[in-house]
């Protein structure tokens, strides 16, 4: 088996049909698989995959009795696969016709232990926005080269499966920021990993997705658990201060534009924010400093607002230091 594909499924029945349409009806002389795991919906999605896998049998269906959420989910995939690399698809999202045949011959040509490609956001309207975050075609073997442009999304990854076995990340239950755990610790993992700056994925921007639709507390308790693995994934892999700091950066974006969120559109109402932010101080990995910084956003907008700028600020400069506003390059 050439490639197996991971498709999470909680309540997409509007979108579930699409989804494995664009990965069916892909024109690849290989052999790949596709493993929806059910996690539990409330809704039709479970009688819509039995009724697929009647007319497709490289559909495996694997069921969760109760939803164990995201990352859960993508984990039982990846333990089920069979194929020598491994992607993942959100119900909600699509492939690009000739993302399999392409990203193959990529990999056999190129023997890259992670390719990261480009993608495309598309809303309810139709209305399509190209993420160029890859600007021209690298091979590294140097981490802090690529590291940038690895996080964002498991989907937007082709990966080898031996680079998946037995992960620290996939062993909590978590609905948001599981990209981030994953995209690390392959990130650590991995020797050769190539940019490129296609594009074969589609992401629908979903207001009734998951990422959409969590509650700013709720998120906040999440990043405690997110924080946690990561300790672990850091000190398993002794990564180096530059990445440390790098996924650090990352990981704190969210959480600042979550703080942003509440001080202009929710009026300042931050529960139980502080208390969390304090919690976090528990990890080593988080220096007073950072804690002090935190907790300091909550106090002002202005300074909250700072730290996003000065994040985004930072991904701007990296950018024009590798080079990256080139030519844009054609759809595939």
């Amino acid at each position: 088996m050439d490639i197996s594909i991971i498709v999470p499924v909680y309540n997409v029945e509007l979108y579930l049909e699409r989804c494995l349409n664009s990965i069916f009806s892909q024109q690849f002389k290989g052999s790949f698989e596709v493993i929806a795991v059910e996690d539990g919906s409330s809704d039709n999605s479970l009688l819509k995959l039995y009724e697929y896998q009647k007319r497709e049998n490289r559909l495996k269906i694997i069921v969760h009795s109760e939803n164990k959420k995201l990352s859960i989910a993508r984990a039982t995939g990846m333990k089920e696969a069979q194929g020598d690399y491994i992607m993942h698809v959100d119900s909600d999202d699509w492939l690009i016709q000739g993302a399999l045949e392409n990203l193959y011959s990529k990999l056999i040509k190129t023997d890259a232990d992670v390719i990261v490609f480009n993608y495309i956001t598309e809303n309810s309207q139709n209305k399509r926005t190209y993420i160029r975050n890859i600007k021209r075609e690298l091979m590294a073997q140097d981490k802090s080269k690529v590291q940038s442009h690895f996080y964002g999304g498991c989907w937007n990854k082709i990966v080898k499966r031996k680079l998946t076995l037995n992960m620290l990340s996939g062993q909590v239950s978590v609905n948001n920021s599981e990209d981030l755990l994953y995209a690390t610790e392959i990130l650590f993992r991995a020797e050769k990993i190539y940019l490129i700056p296609e594009y074969y994925y589609v992401y629908f921007a979903n207001i009734e997705s998951l990422t959409h639709t969590y509650k700013s507390e709720e998120f906040l308790k999440n990043q405690l658990i997110i924080l946690k693995q990561l300790q672990e994934i850091i000190s398993k892999y002794n990564a180096n201060s530059k990445l440390i700091r790098n996924i650090l950066n990352y990981f704190e974006k969210w959480i600042y534009l979550e703080f942003a969120k509440t001080h202009f559109w929710y009026n300042g109402k931050f529960l139980n924010s502080k208390m969390i932010v304090r919690k976090m101080a528990n990890y080593s990995i988080m220096s007073e400093h950072k804690i002090r910084r935190l907790e300091l956003s909550i106090k002002s907008g202005t300074i909250c607002f700072f730290e996003i700028a000065y994040r985004f600020r930072l991904n701007m400069i990296n950018g024009i230091i590798k080079g990256s506003f080139k030519n844009r390059p054609l759809i595939t």
